[in-house]
């Protein structure tokens, strides 16, 4: 049993590191809003009006332009807080690629290395009659143990805009919603288009795969 003294700085320590945690990302979100802020300004600027936009906003063009990236992402300020703030979501959205058509989107936890099929993988992959959107299908391990497929039903597009918002990355955030291995650890490879169908039809019932696969 804790002595009256470490149960006092036990609660400081749980409250400080919350309020950590809340400034945090409040810090991450402000950064969002001045980015979709930036966004919308680059749009309304005529020709010579940037610069002095940025001078008068007294920020860098530099940081304009991260925070620009930023805002563009679609990710929202949990999962930039999850990647470990503004510098690693930059990082992490130069090596989210979407594939060619001729090929899927692999992500693999580096642990087990880069291997196109294994536990906890995931794909991301081009429909084959509606260009431009997206599958997502990964392998989990239930609570049971048992591994299970993970996929979507219909093809969905990278971005979805929300009116007076900034764009949501639909593909990430279904990703992050059902995929075990956190985001940080996310690595990516790429592999031909027909692997995610081939690794992924042995757990789900043929017509449900063929339905999410291409529809």
């Amino acid at each position: 049993m804790l002595s009256n003294s470490l149960a006092d700085l036990a609660e400081q320590v749980r409250q400080a590191a919350a309020e950590s945690d809340t400034a945090e990302r409040t810090s991450v979100s402000r950064a969002l809003d001045a980015g979709q802020m930036l966004v919308t300004a680059k749009v309304a600027c005529e020709h010579g009006q940037w610069l002095p936009f940025l001078s008068r906003a007294n920020i860098h063009e530099r940081r304009a332009r991260r925070l620009m990236q930023l805002a563009r992402s679609g990710l929202n300020s949990d999962i930039v807080s999850d990647l470990g703030g503004i510098g690693a979501a930059l990082a992490f959205t130069s090596k989210w690629q979407l594939p060619s058509f001729e090929q899927s989107l692999f992500i693999y936890d580096p642990e087990d290395g880069e291997t196109s099929v294994g536990r906890g993988v995931g794909y991301v992959w081009e429909d084959h009659q509606h260009r431009g959107y997206y599958h997502i299908g990964m392998i989990v391990t239930g609570d049971d143990g048992e591994e299970e497929c993970i996929a979507s039903r219909r093809p969905m597009l990278p971005f979805v805009e929300v009116d007076g918002d900034r764009p949501i990355n639909i593909l990430v955030h279904f990703l992050t919603r059902r995929f075990t291995l956190p985001i940080a650890d996310w690595r990516f490879g790429s592999v031909d288009r027909q692997i995610p169908m081939v690794v992924l039809a042995p757990f789900v019932n043929g017509n449900t795969f063929r339905e999410g696969a291409t529809a």
